[in-house]
């Protein structure tokens, strides 16, 4: 359980760094990496009114709740068999992750256009949330 909450913090601070590296590209001119083609142009996503929710920039929310898990995931690390923090986890991963299919959702039917490093982030997110949903299924199966 130990190696797999590691690999949760380690998962989530990925996901921190691609969203912190998405913010700073957000910021910038474009035009770099992350724009290759018109399907794979992430100036278009991130210059979309969908980069912001109530003018917060999405790539703040990801750096902010990837960080909450990773944090989470040390906590119940350190004390195993605290249900809030497992609870928090999953309900954390499980928002994640929807808003992530929403997301995904806005780039493929309205953007019509994909970006990099927002694509990455939602793979992250879907890692956390298997390993976070494997744990909570096994931690659940120990308790009957």
């Amino acid at each position: 359980m130990k190696r797999l909450l590691l690999s949760v913090i380690v998962l989530a601070l990925l996901g921190v760094a691609v969203s912190v590296y998405s913010l700073i590209y957000s910021y910038g001119d474009g035009g770099g990496f992350c724009s290759i083609s018109e399907t794979f142009d992430c100036d278009v996503v991130q210059g979309s009114s969908y980069a912001r929710i109530f003018g917060i920039k999405v790539a703040h929310l990801g750096v902010i709740g990837y960080a909450l898990v990773a944090v989470g995931a040390f906590l119940k690390r350190r004390d195993p068999t605290d249900q809030v923090l497992s609870w928090f986890l999953v309900l954390a991963c499980s928002g994640g992750l929807l808003f992530s299919f929403y997301l995904t959702g806005i780039e493929a039917f309205v953007l019509g256009s994909w970006c990099i490093l927002c694509l990455g982030s939602q793979a992250v997110m879907l890692a956390l949330s298997l390993l976070v949903g494997t744990l909570f299924v096994h931690e659940r199966s120990r308790l009957v």
